[in-house]
């Protein structure tokens, strides 16, 4: 079971560029797909969100363990799509997230801290 997982947030889309938005989100499905199949990640998952008055209209939860997606970071293929979702939608962004016993770890180290 992963214990890490990539975040990709996005906003609205840049005005002018929403049809090279539309053809990146398909690229990175597909590419996503592909590593799913190769076992390069656990899984991944795309959740469009409705309107809400955040600067949040969109997540890609990638879940795989932390070397995993170590390495998925350093890919060009991964790369270009972050670059170009960067330039083609508002507030995009990458965030690393802890799952299952990395969450754990995570919230005994926060436990400690507050204790002391």
């Amino acid at each position: 079971m992963a214990d890490a997982a990539l975040v990709l947030q996005w906003d609205r889309v840049v005005p002018g560029r929403e049809q090279q938005a539309l053809s990146l989100f398909g690229q990175a499905l597909e590419y996503y797909g592909t590593l799913q199949s190769d076992g390069a990640i656990e899984s991944y998952e795309p959740v469009l969100f409705d309107p809400n008055g955040r600067d949040l209209n969109g997540i890609i939860v990638i879940r795989g363990s932390a070397d995993q997606l170590d390495a998925l970071r350093r890919q060009e293929r991964f790369i270009d799509i972050t670059m170009r979702a960067t330039h083609q939608c508002e507030h995009f962004g990458v965030i690393n997230a802890h799952l299952e016993g990395q969450l754990q770890a995570r919230m005994a180290k926060w436990a400690q801290i507050i204790s002391e």
